[in-house]
């Protein structure tokens, strides 16, 4: 199936915003016109909207509820949102938020989606709440299928403690995620991993394919200005 639209759920802190946006990025160098939706309606800090701007400047179109409303606690499902993802002239990366009230905001797109087809990713960082072996991965998992209607075609690794993320950390939090593909029977889209941590930790030889990737958002209180 093509991926001509990718929707990367996952639970708080699972990095799926920051992949979200990578893969926009290296979307748009491939030269293809990319538009970006923000449904994450969880997460108060990591979200797509928050990078706009900056994506906007680089020629990559962020939806999301715009002023006072951005940072509502539910989004505002406009038309705009239907018709993006109705118009073929695009790649489409939907931001959903995770757990099951996250991916609600979603199901109400089912029937347009079904029709498209799409391909849905589930991130995961063994390292937060609520995924760190795979029984809660799985029931995050049925959690997120029951509530948007759609169903998880692959899962991303993405196993991260941060700046203190090193090789050991990263293969005892991928065999927990690679448990999960086992029990679950899907497969591994990627592993990810943050350029800066690969560079220190060098080549490793993984089965998975590896994404590098590149940290773009940040917490408030991580910002000078």
């Amino acid at each position: 199936m093509k991926e001509e639209i990718i929707i990367f759920t996952g639970s708080f802190g699972s990095g799926k915003t920051e992949i979200a946006i990578n893969q926009s990025i290296e979307a748009l160098k491939r030269k293809e016109n990319v538009v970006i939706v923000d449904l994450d309606i969880v997460n108060p800090y990591f979200r797509s909207r928050d990078m706009r701007e900056k994506l906007k400047e680089i020629g990559i179109k962020v939806i999301a509820p715009p002023g006072k409303f951005a940072i509502a606690d539910l989004p505002i499902i406009s038309p705009e949102i239907k018709g993006t993802i109705e118009d073929s002239e695009r790649k489409l990366i939907i931001d959903l938020g995770g757990d099951d009230v996250g991916a609600r905001s979603i199901a109400s797109f089912y029937p347009v989606l079904k029709n498209i087809g799409y391909q849905m990713y589930m991130v995961i960082n063994p390292y937060r709440p609520f995924t760190q072996n795979s029984e809660e991965i799985q029931r995050m998992l049925q959690e997120i299928e029951q509530s948007s209607r759609l169903k998880i075609s692959s899962l991303i690794s993405n196993p991260n403690l941060g700046e203190q993320t090193d090789l050991e950390i990263i293969e005892k939090g991928h065999n927990i995620v690679k448990e999960a593909s086992k029990k679950l029977c899907l497969p591994i889209k990627y592993l990810t991993i943050e350029k800066s941590i690969h560079q220190k930790i060098g080549e490793h030889d993984f089965r998975e394919k590896i994404m590098l990737i590149h940290r773009y958002m940040s917490l408030p209180w991580d910002e000078s200005s």
